[in-house]
């Protein structure tokens, strides 16, 4: 059934730009033994790549990504242009740093998987990328789940640092449980503008409850910060300004 299924795809022509000789013959192995594959041809370098005459309709590139240059600013562009040529599967290094894994997850590169995926994994690949479909591996979907996280964290402490400072000590005493009533005491404002003040750090935090952002609090080291710079949050004190 599935040899059916492949038979009824469009075989395409590999091409294989790879630093790693003996990684690159391995895969070609791959590549031969593909329904989907009529033949490969292993390149030396990206140029090969954009200045060749592949065939728009016929060719799939796997390409090792320590081939791109990521501190050059072109970078994006290059990618951008290879995607074009025809469809492409990035390779992962084991130390490839996972900025290079975001910024191709940006540019929309549909298959990246890592060298020590499964054959399962590799025929995987092929078909997916041939469909333009997403597809990552197995460690590559647990890397990008891991700078989800991450970034979901980043985003988070970008957040709770525009706050205001007033904002940011209401956050904090929160966290030491202070009543709405003696923050309000502490700021010199009335205890409704301090409830405005907390309903609005819940919907700028994203949170349904106090609860909610006392995490916060904690997570982004907010609470740890003023723990150890007390005296930045005892000097605001003087200025007693509300946004609001």
């Amino acid at each position: 059934m599935q040899k059916n299924y492949f038979n009824q795809q469009e075989q395409r022509h590999v091409f294989i730009c790879d630093q790693q000789a003996i990684y690159a013959m391995g895969c070609s192995q791959l590549a031969k033994a593909h329904p989907m594959c009529n033949g490969y041809r292993i390149l030396n370098s990206l140029d090969e790549v954009s200045s060749a005459n592949f065939g728009l309709s016929q060719g799939l590139l796997i390409i090792d990504c320590a081939m791109f240059d990521f501190d050059s600013l072109a970078v994006k562009k290059k990618i951008k242009a290879i995607q074009q040529i025809f469809p492409c599967i990035i390779l992962l290094n084991k130390d490839t740093p996972d900025f290079i894994l975001y910024q191709l997850i940006e540019l929309e590169v549909d298959v990246i998987v890592s060298r020590n995926m499964s054959s399962l994994e590799w025929n995987k690949a092929v078909e997916m990328a041939c469909q333009h479909k997403v597809f990552f591996c197995q460690d590559t979907a647990e890397r990008v789940l891991q700078l989800t996280q991450v970034m979901d964290k980043i985003n988070l402490i970008e957040r709770v640092n525009a706050l205001s400072l007033y904002d940011k000590y209401i956050l904090i005493r929160i966290c030491e449980e202070a009543s709405s009533k003696q923050i309000a005491a502490e700021l010199k404002h009335s205890k409704r503008t301090i409830e405005g003040h907390r309903t609005r750090l819940m919907q700028t935090l994203g949170v349904k409850n106090v609860a909610g952002l006392v995490k916060i609090a904690l997570i982004t080291k907010l609470y740890e910060h003023y723990l150890s710079n007390p005296g930045w949050y005892a000097s605001f004190l003087l200025a007693k300004t509300s946004s609001l």
